[in-house]
C-alpha cells in the first residue's frame, strides 16, 4: 500500500521546497548530491542544515578542532553553491559530542516551522550497522521534528505549527525511491571534491570508484523497481547507469505505522 499515492503527495523530483539535514558538512553530497543538483535545477528551494561543526573529521590531531571546523564550514558553503542550494544553516553541535537528541529536535522544529518545507531529507538512523552517534542522533532528531512540528502542544513558543508532508532518508537499507543521476554524476563528484579536507587525498581514486560501483548497483535496483527494460531507460543500461536511493515516507508513517517498513 502506497499511502503517499493515496494522499496525492508529489514525487521526490517534483518537490519545490526542501530542508536537507546532515550530521557533518559533507554528508548531503555523499548521500544525495546528484538528486539535490537536479532538484535545484528544477527550481526547488533547498536549505541545508549542518548539525555538527565537523571538528573531529580528521586523523590528524594538529588539524582537528576549531581550525578544521572553520575549513569545513567554508567547504560546505562552496559545495552548496555548486549544487544550487538556497541557504546553509549551521547548528554547531560538537562533532562526535555528547549532545542530546531532544536538544537537536527542538532546534529543528524551530527551523521547520520557519521554513515550512514540503519535504525534509536526512540520513537514515536505522541503517544496519550504523555506529556513528552523529548519524544516529541526527536521523532520529529529524524524524522526531517532522512528527512534532505540526503539534501545537510541542514548543508553542516556536511559532505556528506546520506539517511537513514527507521525509526522505538517504544511506538507507530500505529504499523505495530511486533517482537516475547518470547525467549529473560529474556534478556530484565536483561537489564532493569541494570538501578537500575529506577527499583530496590518496584514497580518493579508490573511494570515487567505490561510489560509482555503488551507484551502478542502485541503478540496477532502480530498473528492477520500475519494472523497466534496459532499452526503456532514459540515460543508460545497468552497465553504466548510476542512481541514488531513498526511503521516502509521509509524516503520518513516522508513528504507529508498522507497514512503513514495506512501503
Amino acid at each position: 500500500m502506497n499511502i503517499r499515492s493515496i494522499m496525492n503527495l508529489p514525487d521526490l523530483l517534483e518537490i519545490r521546497s526542501l530542508v536537507c539535514v546532515e550530521p557533518h558538512p559533507d554528508d548531503n553530497e555523499v548521500g544525495a548530491a546528484g538528486t539535490l543538483f537536479q532538484l535545484a535545477q528544477n527550481g526547488c528551494q533547498i536549505h541545508f542544515v549542518t548539525v555538527t561543526d565537523g571538528a573531529a573529521g580528521t586523523s590528524n590531531p594538529d588539524v582537528a578542532g576549531t581550525k578544521l571546523a572553520h575549513i569545513r564550514r567554508k567547504e560546505r558553503l562552496q559545495a552548496a553553491k555548486l549544487l544550487g542550494v538556497t541557504e546553509s544553516i549551521f547548528l554547531n553541535f560538537p562533532d562526535a559530542g555528547t549532545y542530546q537528541v531532544d536538544d537537536l529536535t527542538a532546534q529543528l522544529v524551530d527551523i521547520f516551522r520557519k521554513l515550512q518545507p514540503q519535504m525534509v531529507m536526512t540520513v537514515d538512523p536505522w541503517m544496519a550497522y550504523e555506529a556513528h552517534p552523529d548519524h544516529i542522533k541526527t536521523g532520529k532528531a529529524v524524524a522526531e521534528a517532522v512528527l512534532f512540528s505540526s503539534n501545537p502542544c510541542y514548543k508553542p513558543e516556536a511559532g505556528e505549527p506546520f506539517a511537513v508532508q514527507q521525509i526522505a532518508f538517504y544511506a538507507t537499507n530500505y529504499p523505495n525511491t530511486y533517482v537516475d543521476i547518470t547525467h549529473v554524476w560529474e556534478n556530484k563528484l565536483a561537489a564532493l571534491l569541494t570538501h578537500k579536507s575529506q577527499f583530496d587525498n590518496e584514497e580518493w581514486p579508490l573511494l570515487s570508484e567505490y561510489l560509482r560501483l555503488e551507484a551502478n548497483e542502485i541503478y540496477a535496483l532502480k530498473l528492477k523497481h520500475d519494472q523497466q527494460l534496459v532499452t526503456n531507460s532514459t540515460h543508460g543500461s545497468p552497465k553504466n547507469g548510476l542512481a541514488e536511493a531513498f526511503k521516502v515516507l509521509s509524516s503520518r508513517q513516522l508513528h504507529f505505522f508498522p507497514s512503513a517498513l514495506f512501503s
